[in-house]
């Protein structure tokens, strides 16, 4: 009874502006009914051509029927439209009872870049982008990404901003592609998430959700797998974060260093024993030549007779004197009469040649 009811008010409250309302097959949309007046509880939201309806008596509760739901508060009728199909798209209205109304025209649009459900996978403490192509329409608009939670879509980040907490998000208009990063992934952020578009029309605002993105999570990695993890909406692809590899690049480089250190070390080690063995060797092949001149030295003055002995050891002396003073020819020697020794010695010393004459 309430359904035909609520279609008659919509009938006597009269025509209003409509707005174009953008959805994709097996997508979703969120629209926004903004309102200033407020006679009651009663909301609604019908589709005019099948006659049918959805309606909500209560505030801050969720009111589901079969893919459409509604939720009421503080002047917003939001009405929550699931896994759209090319059959959906037509002209709806939402509003209250004899107060206010909105008229929207629902296009329901087949596009390549927005197959759906995709499935990507993620490491415990690694980091996966999710990249989710999306339509041309939506080029110039905000995205978003949203998780889903049973009953409603979560907002998690739009590209109002660039970074929150460990998302990162990033939009590629040239290529039509937003990019989603999440850092350190926790157990927590598995599920299934959303990419959409805003679009803002005044009293009418709607969010269509376009791809639907299965995100699951798990404790394996593989070894061989590249720095970082991108996984594109059709695609799953796994890998070490930047982080990881940077920390194996430095401890490649810290052993790398350690290891020329040491080598450098061992090299002037053996170049500084090598020298000081050299040295070494130089110095005992001197003292054994100098000591073999002394054992020959002395060898000669034991062995000759007591008479020249002196002779020897005055030749050794001034065979090695040179003279600078060219007045002195001579050097006469008188021993004493008295003395007993048989002979004299005459010493005569030439400045040109220092040699060592005797008589």
């Amino acid at each position: 009874m309430k359904i035909p009811l609520i279609f008659t008010l919509y009938l006597i409250s009269g025509p209003g502006s409509c707005f174009n309302v953008i959805g994709y097959p097996e997508g979703s949309i969120m629209i926004y009914c903004n309102h200033k007046e407020d006679g009651g509880i009663n909301k609604y939201f019908c589709k005019v051509t099948k006659n049918t309806c959805v309606n909500t008596q209560t505030s801050n509760v969720w009111v589901h029927g079969d893919r459409l739901s509604l939720f009421h508060n503080h002047g917003v009728l939001k009405v929550m439209y699931r896994n759209l199909s090319v059959q959906d798209s037509g002209l709806y209205q939402c509003g209250e009872n004899r107060t206010w109304n909105r008229k929207m025209n629902l296009t329901v649009k087949e596009d390549p870049c927005c197959w759906s459900p995709n499935t990507v996978a993620g490491y415990l403490g690694e980091t996966v982008t999710i990249s989710c192509s999306y339509p041309e329409e939506f080029e110039r608009n905000t995205k978003l990404f949203y998780k889903w939670t049973g009953e409603d879509f979560l907002e998690v980040i739009d590209t109002t901003v660039t970074l929150i907490h460990r998302f990162s998000v990033s939009d590629d208009r040239r290529s039509k592609v937003l990019r989603v990063r999440i850092s350190d992934v926790r157990e927590a952020d598995g599920g299934v998430y959303y990419c959409g578009a805003e679009e803002r029309m005044g009293s009418i605002s709607y969010k269509s959700f376009f791809t639907e993105i299965q995100l699951q999570v798990s404790e394996g990695k593989e070894t061989t797998a590249t720095a970082s993890t991108t996984a594109s909406v059709r695609t799953t692809a796994t890998g070490k974060t930047p982080a990881a590899f940077e920390e194996h690049f430095t401890f490649y480089m810290i052993i790398t260093a350690c290891a020329c250190v040491a080598l450098l070390l061992i090299g002037g080690s053996a170049i500084i024993y090598y020298k000081l063995r050299c040295e070494k060797t130089r110095e005992s092949s001197f003292i054994r030549k100098r000591s073999g001149t002394n054992e020959m030295m002395e060898s000669v003055y034991e062995n000759d007779p007591l008479g020249n002995q002196n002779k020897i050891v005055m030749g050794q002396v001034y065979h090695n004197v040179k003279l600078n003073i060219s007045q002195l020819d001579s050097v006469y020697q008188s021993l004493d009469p008295g003395s007993r020794e048989p002979n004299s010695v005459y010493y005569s010393l030439n400045s040109n040649t220092n040699q060592l004459d005797s008589v």
